[in-house]
């Protein structure tokens, strides 16, 4: 793979490690990421990216245009995001008892297979991965408890997994999608 990460999901992933450290965890795991997905959107980004920086208006408009991406999505697959992050925390509560070390939390097995699906996506398209990628791949995973969730709020799975992988290609104004088989969840 040859696809980089963008840093509009480099938030993301930074927000999700606050998730899991929140729920005191000691790696991120995939229903995190689900979080800090859910939990961008409600950010103010333009206060999150330093203005020190040299390149700031690029990223910025690159983080605000991806994650607006994602709020439309939810927006239109009826997905209040503040309620699902909410339930989802609530539903998998605290990891553990125990102080967590200080410092980056790195991701599990499973948070990493989710980024390299997300990563295989973005190759499909333009070789950067941005937050939709991210969350295309996260609904891919299998995951009981989040699926009891979405579907107690009467949220359509199938319908937030179609907009997402739409919205994928409509990223890169993909008119065809290469056949990839579920390896990627497209069917």
């Amino acid at each position: 793979m040859t696809s980089r990460h963008s840093d509009s999901l480099v938030l993301v992933w930074q927000v999700a490690g606050m998730e899991a450290r929140h729920l005191m965890s000691a790696e991120i795991e995939p229903h995190h990421l689900l979080l800090g997905l859910c939990k961008v959107v409600d950010l103010d980004i333009a206060e999150l990216v330093s203005r020190s920086l040299p390149n700031r208006n690029e990223i910025l408009e690159e983080c605000l245009r991806e994650i607006r991406r994602v709020r439309d999505v939810f927006k239109l697959s009826c997905v209040d995001a503040k309620t699902l992050r909410r339930r989802l925390r609530a539903s998998y509560g605290k990891d553990s008892l125990g102080a967590i070390e200080e410092g980056p939390l790195h991701r599990s097995e499973r948070a990493k297979k989710v980024f390299s699906i997300a990563e295989g996506l973005a190759d499909l398209t333009n070789f950067v991965v941005f937050p939709m990628h991210l969350l295309c791949a996260v609904l891919g995973e299998e995951d009981v408890k989040r699926d009891s969730i979405l579907a107690g709020m009467g949220i359509d799975k199938e319908l937030l997994c179609l907009n997402a992988k739409k919205e994928v290609f409509k990223i890169q104004g993909t008119a065809q999608v290469r056949p990839t088989g579920p390896k990627f969840g497209l069917n």
